[in-house]
């Protein structure tokens, strides 16, 4: 696992990195909506909730973890979303959709950050044991099929109940009556390919799939930090962040 100190160094290096992009986002502070005590308001429902932060919060390394996703983008990604002044929007999807299909060494003059997002996709860690990855999406396809139309509308409905994390979707439109349906629809189909045989290998339909949500995440949050419009990093830390990403894998779970 990463050490704490690597991945605070890698949320501080995001500014000089990408300053286009982070330029002028300070990462020493910790946002407004991180509530890292006890007695910091939060969304807590009962006692039994107060109990299970308490006992979070008494481990100072979590803690910290916690804090750094808040303000950690996607390096690589965000790398290849600032392309687009230069590039334009299409250009980009059509280049990552080539480079999923055919391999990137077949997209004709591939910028350096397209490159190196595709390469990063393709590495695969010695822990992976890809006939586990297989076995658990077997395990989960009829669920997914049959239930994840439902259960992704219950997940968005308390998305768009917490400010920090609907805020990008609002600013960029996606909460309006049409665009909020076809995202539901959007990250339903999203769970069902990746459990399909086969999705998560090289040229597989959940590759390509998690390629273009990590394009699009990047691409909201080059928008909202480069047009100024109401984004307070000191309230909302970084847009679309890691730590509101991890809650969609526990989805399968319930």
């Amino acid at each position: 696992m990463e050490s704490l100190a690597a991945l605070e160094a890698r949320v501080a290096a995001q500014r000089e990195r990408l300053p286009q992009m982070y330029g002028k986002v300070d990462f020493s502070i910790t946002p407004e909506r991180f509530a890292g005590e006890l007695d910091d308001k939060s969304m807590q429902l009962n006692e039994g909730d107060r109990a299970a932060r308490e006992r979070l919060l008494s481990n100072p390394e979590t803690v910290a973890r916690a804090r750094a996703y808040t303000m950690l983008g996607d390096a690589t990604a965000d790398a290849y979303a600032a392309l687009m002044p230069e590039y334009g929007f299409r250009p980009l999807v059509s280049m990552l959709t080539q480079a999923c299909d055919k391999g990137v060494e077949n997209v004709p003059d591939a910028p350096p950050e397209l490159i190196a997002f595709i390469r990063e996709m393709e590495a695969t860690p010695d822990w992976i044991d890809m006939s586990l990855i297989e076995e658990g999406a077997r395990v989960s396809r009829n669920p997914t099929a049959n239930l994840a139309p439902f259960v992704v509308r219950g997940a968005f409905v308390a998305t768009f109940l917490n400010k920090y994390s609907a805020l990008p979707m609002a600013l960029t439109g996606t909460l309006s009556h049409e665009t909020a349906v076809r995202r539901i629809k959007e990250t339903a189909s999203f769970f069902t390919t990746t459990s399909l045989p086969g999705a998560l290998n090289r040229f597989g339909t959940g590759f390509k799939a998690a390629a273009m949500v990590r394009l699009m995440h990047s691409m909201v949050r080059f928008n909202i930090l480069r047009s100024g419009r109401t984004w307070d990093v000191n309230t909302f830390g970084i847009p679309v962040p890691q730590v509101d990403q991890m809650p969609a894998g526990t989805i399968a779970v319930f």
